[in-house]
């Protein structure tokens, strides 16, 4: 029996987490001249590929258990704007759901931490 236990503030935690953690290293290995803003676009991909890799994503179990109990409107509207797969599957969806969640949590994120970045300066 899985002890995965997930609601919407750990999703939200995780995602926010995540996002601090890419703009950390991100900004780590920019050049002095360079801003947060000048890297929003490699950022981005980094959202991409950590969501994409996440274990709440590509575990089944986790994925369905994650739109079970969480708000997954914007993983939702990914899947819309993506469509359907040729094959889809229930568990299939239920990645492409989260997957679409934690990407667009991180970006907000990631927003939100580029803005408090221009306010501080």
């Amino acid at each position: 029996m899985s002890d995965f236990q997930i609601n919407d503030h750990l999703l939200s935690r995780e995602c926010d987490e995540l996002a601090r953690d890419i703009f950390r290293e991100i900004m780590a290995d920019a050049a002095d001249d360079e801003t947060p803003e000048d890297m929003r676009d490699e950022m981005t991909d980094r959202a991409h590929e950590t969501a994409d890799g996440h274990e709440w994503v590509i575990y089944y179990h986790k994925a369905i258990m994650t739109c079970a109990h969480c708000n997954t409107s914007q993983g939702e509207e990914f899947l819309e704007d993506t469509g359907l797969p040729e094959t889809p599957t229930f568990a299939g969806l239920a990645c492409i759901i989260v997957y679409g969640e934690m990407r667009a949590r991180i970006e907000a994120a990631l927003s939100d931490l580029l803005d408090e970045y221009e306010e501080a300066a």
